[in-house]
């Protein structure tokens, strides 16, 4: 039998446009949903790329502020190591009080000093020896002739002894005494004789005593050793 279609032509583009309008509208529908996901997606990568951003950042602070703090203590470390080697060519590593106590221990009651030196000068050459002389240091009192830039650091010592004894021998005795000492080294009299009446009247009554020997000794500490010798 032959089958007779009662539906008219219209009536079925009607239904055909209906199914392909309701599939374009599922298309765009999956379309608008993917791109929500991938918008989503998007957003939270760009929040976490923004929290890593934040916290880089923040480490960079940290260690530009660790980089000042380092430099600062790098500085005041070089600071201190200037000084400590100022320090260290300063110091003449000699104890003036020691010094002092073991002269007033080996000079006796017979013996008033006048005047005490006590000279620095520096190690090296005779001939750096002569010209050092200009430049020695009065560690005693700024006497005359004292001048800037002296030797400092390591330095040999040069103790000037000047005063008056009681009678001639006390001098060679005094001597004796320094060179015993294991304080003093390469002991030898300047001058001694008759003491001068040149001294203040406090000293005047002093002089008048017979036998009174005016001195002056030049000695070394012996804080060093000279390899010439």
């Amino acid at each position: 039998m032959k089958e007779l279609d009662f539906l008219p032509g219209w009536y079925k583009e009607d239904k055909c446009r209906q199914v392909h309008v309701r599939r374009q509208y599922v298309a765009l529908v999956a379309v608008f949903l993917g791109m929500m996901i991938f918008n989503l997606t998007e957003i939270h990568r760009a929040g976490e790329a923004a929290a890593k951003a934040a916290g880089l950042e923040g480490q960079r602070a940290g260690a530009e502020a660790v980089v000042h703090e380092f430099d600062l203590l790098t500085k005041e470390l070089d600071e201190l190591k200037t000084r400590a080697k100022l320090v260290e060519q300063m110091d003449s590593r000699v104890d003036i009080g020691v010094l002092v106590a073991e002269m007033s221990h080996v000079i006796g009651d017979s013996v008033v000093l006048r005047k005490l030196e006590i000279l620095a000068e520096p190690f090296g050459r005779p001939e750096e020896k002569e010209q050092a002389k200009g430049s020695a240091v009065r560690l005693a009192g700024r006497a005359a002739g004292f001048q800037k830039g002296p030797p400092l650091g390591r330095v040999k010592l040069r103790i000037v002894l000047t005063g008056v004894a009681a009678h001639p021998a006390d001098v060679p005795d005094l001597v004796c005494k320094l060179e015993a000492s294991p304080y003093f080294q390469r002991v030898q009299p300047s001058f001694y004789g008759s003491a001068r009446a040149q001294e203040p009247a406090a000293t005047a009554k002093a002089q008048a005593v017979s036998g009174l020997t005016e001195f002056e000794i030049v000695c070394y500490l012996a804080n060093y050793k000279d390899m010439d010798e």
